[in-house]
């Protein structure tokens, strides 16, 4: 070994304890603490004022002469604080002197930040990769710092976190949990789950920023008044939404998922971090099925590419100067497409003066055979036919996929070929739509709605009103079924007034409890039927009802035969009070006024 090298080691390793002025210490602009927690801070400081520093600073001689620090920034901002107030026994700081480098002033500082209890998980992630960067191993680092070689992993891949998630992180809205849960995926999938781990309730016009924005007022509220209690999804329910509704299926790609030229620098998607089915290291707790690609923004730019490529090959093909092969999208439209002022004929226009660098949808062109007319061209699709991205069509429909060659017609006035803008409002599905058919067909649903309701709502009162006694067979079976008392309480409250009265204070072998727990048996969605329910609705459920309370009312829809001799029938009395009639007509005036108040009826 050299005398040189010699020479540098043991300076690393001397040191000499110094009193050094708090003026010439200098902060360094490598260290890898960047926020602190005011309340520590205050607490560092009432520890200092009491006992002084008991843990000498480490810093380096630097030019100025100055002294830079290597480790106990926060002593540092501590004492500076209490100094800046006039207390002089900080004037002066107990420092530890040694000869660094920058590299071994860097890793020290790094190392004495992280062997912290307190340090935030994104910063003690940025330094873990700011020391792979100098140690090149992940055993090196963890065996450097004293942690797990899976602790450490775990906390590197936080350096994979966009912006959103590290500013909810680090606000605390999300737990380390959560933000490794969102570190697997591309930029675009960390901002709509994060958005909805905070606030699953979200409209697509509310941005994540917005969200963030929002549940940091609702933390930091102070009106004592404030009531609401907010957290976020849990790690298993943010876990579950990512593997049923995250990731593009790497089935749907139309390229080759062994070709690595589509981008350059990205790999083929058979061997893409991305692909879940690839990197079980990061994916392997998911239950993902299918392999999936996990970052949309690069599935996209491939099939940016993709299309790209397909056509340029369509226009050489094409070759007859007629311009560029057109896009096609298989969206559906009724509105005709854009026409341009430049010339006719020119790169961008076809001689009808429709300009050729838009992308046309399903109803602006018509597929069509070669030399069916005078203007066919080729055109190169560029997405997929299946709306919203559901994987699959209707029918007997097949998927078709981006960079399919279709020839077609988008000439306007083409007699061979209508298109779908060029047909007239007359022909539009909906321009036959019929207000005022529609809304008499509404107000005849509602009138035999509210017919439906009164006959059933008397015949369950009459049903009600016979029972005596209960079987004990009924009785196992109500208790065995899940009790939904109060389900649409005011229609049973109609049938029997005080019902939860009769259940909590009645005893248990009277007629009263008896009544109760039938009524409870009785499903309240058979006895009323609602405004635009069908007339007929859940008929059959409501009469096996009835007859499970040995009350036969299958025959009270059978209407009387007509005879002009016969006399009328004279009119059973009601078994209901006058009070009970006035309660349940007073319900029923009530739900209707809802109903129509809700409708918009005037």
């Amino acid at each position: 070994m050299t005398a040189a090298k010699v020479e540098n080691i043991a300076d690393k390793y001397v040191e000499r304890l110094e009193q050094i002025d708090i003026a010439d210490l200098r902060i360094a602009s490598w260290n890898a603490r960047k926020t602190f927690d005011p309340a520590r801070t205050e607490e560092l400081k009432s520890s200092l004022e009491a006992h002084g520093i008991q843990v000498p600073l480490i810093v380096r001689p630097i030019p100025g002469p100055a002294y830079e620090i290597v480790a106990g920034h926060r002593r540092f901002y501590a004492a500076l604080s209490l100094c800046e107030k006039g207390n002089l026994k900080f004037e002066y700081l107990p420092c530890m002197m040694r000869n660094l480098n920058d590299d071994q002033a860097r890793e020290i500082g790094l190392i004495d930040n992280l062997q912290r209890e307190d340090v935030p998980a994104l910063e003690e992630a940025d330094a873990y990769a700011e020391l792979q960067g100098r140690l090149g191993t992940v055993t090196a680092i963890a065996a450097r710092v004293g942690k797990d070689v899976s602790y450490v992993t775990r906390r590197l891949q936080l350096c994979s976190l966009a912006d959103f998630p590290r500013k909810a992180l680090a606000e605390r809205l999300i737990a380390v949990d959560h933000a490794l849960l969102l570190a697997r995926l591309g930029v675009d999938e960390q901002d709509a789950n994060l958005k909805w781990a905070l606030n699953p309730n979200s409209g697509i016009k509310e941005s994540v920023e917005e969200t963030i924005k929002q549940r940091i007022q609702e933390r930091d509220r102070k009106d004592v008044r404030y009531s609401g209690y907010w957290e976020p999804q849990s790690v298993l329910d943010l876990k579950h939404h990512i593997e049923q509704n995250v990731g593009r299926k790497l089935s749907r790609a139309p390229w080759s998922l062994e070709d690595a030229t589509l981008i350059k620098d990205v790999p083929a998607c058979n061997s893409c971090p991305s692909n879940t089915k690839h990197n079980d290291t990061l994916f392997g707790d998911m239950n993902i099925a299918a392999a999936t690609c996990e970052n949309g923004t690069c599935f996209e730019m491939k099939r940016l590419a993709f299309v790209s490529i397909k056509l340029s090959d369509a226009t050489v093909k094409q070759g007859d100067g007629r311009g560029p092969a057109v896009r096609l999208s298989w969206k559906a439209t009724t509105v005709k497409p854009r026409f341009s002022e430049a010339k006719a004929g020119s790169v961008m226009v076809d001689e009808s003066g429709v300009n050729l660098l838009q992308v046309f949808k399903v109803g602006q062109w018509v597929e069509a055979k070669p030399k069916s007319c005078a203007h066919v061209r080729l055109g190169v699709t560029v997405d997929w036919s299946d709306a919203n991205d559901r994987g699959y069509m209707g029918g007997n429909e097949k998927l078709r996929k981006p960079g399919q060659q279709l020839t077609v017609c988008i000439a306007p006035g083409c007699k061979a070929h209508r298109k779908e803008w060029e047909k007239p409002k007359s022909e539009n599905r909906n321009a036959t739509y019929d207000a005022k058919a529609e809304e008499a067909k509404r107000e005849k649903t509602r009138l035999a709605a509210l017919a439906e309701t009164k006959l059933r709502v008397r015949l369950a009162g009459e049903a009600i009103g016979r029972v005596k006694s209960l079987h004990l067979d009924m009785l196992r079976e109500i208790l065995l079924d899940k009790i939904q008392a109060g389900r649409q309480r005011e229609a049973l409250n109609a049938i029997l007034p005080g019902l939860e009265t009769i259940l909590r204070t009645a005893k248990i072998d009277s007629p009263e409890f008896a009544r109760a727990v039938a009524l409870l048996n009785i499903s309240s969605q058979h006895v009323v039927v609602w405004e635009y329910w069908e007339a007929n609705q859940y008929r059959k459920e409501f009469v096996a009802d009835m007859k499970r309370l040995g009350y036969d009312v299958s025959k009270a829809w059978d209407k009387p035969a007509e005879s002009k001799s016969a006399k009328p029938a004279a009119k059973k009395k009601s078994v209901l009070s006058a009070g009970a009639k006035k309660r349940i007509a007073e319900a029923q005036r009530k739900r209707w006024a809802a109903a129509k108040k809700k409708g918009g009826r005037k």
